[in-house]
């Protein structure tokens, strides 16, 4: 299922519900009163199953009206996100939106997981899916394909798109529809020897796979929409998702215990903070941010292999592994009240000046083939280790899970 009017499509699509604010949320809800976000992030109703029997009276509307149509043959998508990263390069990120058939994570499935999931989410989800039965929004997955898929990839600029508009941070969207057999069967090949490691979307996978499992038998509902990505071919952009705390103890108490342990150097006003968290050759640098002021603190992989023996190393090579096994536990016995993510240094550091947080811990990004790697080696990371840019948008795609009279 798609929008029928692809001229619009700019004010149609949202981000995917987890990363929606609530400013953006409202900013959404009023751009368009068909906005994809009312279906993947509703404001109708603050009862979650009034709410949710609200948005499948949407969708039944949108069909009805025609706002929303059905492909006329079964297709594949080629989705491609042309950008410019933080440093100034030219950057392009292009994949296929399919089915991916579900199954517990493994090797049996071919999916594997790279962080922990909560079960809030999860159960929240699981009703909105039950009342409206539709991927409203694909999981994003990343596989180890050598490139071989690019070379068709690049050719598709030679084709006409289904869709093509630029967002408000300059990133050029555009899809491609791919029906012909021959080429559906390629692309099907090329994905199938996986594994796929789910970027972002555990949570989304983990309830698509409870419904199905639900519901029973056969169907569309034993699979849930995906788009998958090469890691090797593409400028896949990973940030990190920095920590804020709350916590009992002074800020100059937590310094002066990690100062105690590892090697921690102030950072003057004259210093660029992230330049010299990007420059430390310690195994695990991270920046304490209080308001005493900002610290660099330099642990070693020994620390942390005295806390988690000899695990995986691609999951023990991890900082924000280091930070919730090692650092927060010797640091903190007294535990923390409180934890708040955020991709935004500047928010961290807004919310312990004015919002009363103790302490932000800055962390350096993750590299895509890291995330690969630690979802082989079986460990997952801590949740929200890995902050996965441009999202894939939602409403580019729709799949309905019944199907449609005629």
């Amino acid at each position: 299922m798609r929008f029928a009017d692809s001229d619009r499509l700019k004010d149609l699509v949202c981000p995917p519900y987890d990363v929606i604010s609530p400013a953006e949320q409202k900013r959404l809800h009023e751009r368009n009163p068909a906005n994809a976000v009312h279906l993947e992030l509703s404001q109708a109703h603050e009862d979650r199953d009034v709410r949710n029997r609200e948005v499948a009276g949407v969708w039944r509307r949108w069909i009805e009206e025609g706002i929303v149509v059905q492909e006329s043959t079964e297709s594949f998508y080629v989705y491609r996100q042309d950008f410019v990263s933080q440093d100034g390069r030219r950057c392009r990120v292009a994949g296929v939106i399919g089915a991916l058939k579900l199954g517990p994570y493994g090797e049996a499935s071919g999916v594997l997981p790279h962080e922990r999931t909560m079960p809030g989410p999860i159960e929240e989800r699981l009703s909105l899916m039950k009342a409206l039965p539709v991927n409203i929004s694909p999981i994003y997955s990343i596989y180890r394909g050598g490139g071989g898929l690019t070379p068709y990839l690049d050719e598709l600029e030679n084709r006409p798109t289904a869709a093509r508009f630029a967002d408000e941070h300059g990133t050029l969207h555009r899809l491609w529809i791919i029906s012909a057999p021959a080429e559906r069967d390629m692309i099907s090949e090329a994905l199938r020897p996986g594994p796929l490691v789910i970027a972002d979307g555990h949570h989304r996978y983990e309830t698509a796979l409870a419904y199905a499992q639900s519901v029973g038998g056969e169907g569309d509902h034993q699979s849930v929409m995906c788009f998958c990505v090469d890691a090797d071919a593409e400028d896949l952009v990973v940030f990190p998702y920095h920590r804020v705390l709350k916590t009992s103890v002074d800020p100059r108490e937590i310094e002066r215990r990690m100062a105690e342990r590892w090697p921690v150097k102030p950072i003057d006003n004259g210093t660029s903070s992230s330049a010299a968290l990007s420059h430390s050759s310690a195994d695990h640098p991270f920046l304490l941010h209080s308001r005493e002021g900002e610290t660099l603190v330099e642990v070693g992989d020994s620390t942390v292999v005295e806390q988690v023996g000899t695990r995986a190393r691609a999951w023990r090579d991890l900082d924000v592994v280091a930070l919730h096994e090692a650092v927060l536990p010797l640091v903190l016995p007294e535990g923390v009240d409180d934890l708040r993510f955020s991709k935004d240094p500047d928010e961290i550091l807004s919310l312990v000046e004015d919002g009363g947080w103790t302490a932000g811990v800055l962390l350096r990004a993750l590299h895509p083939a890291q995330v690969v790697e630690v979802a082989r080696s079986g460990e997952r990371m801590p949740q929200k280790a890995s902050y996965f840019w441009p999202k894939a948008l939602t409403g580019l795609v729709f799949r309905t899970l019944t199907r449609l009279p005629g």
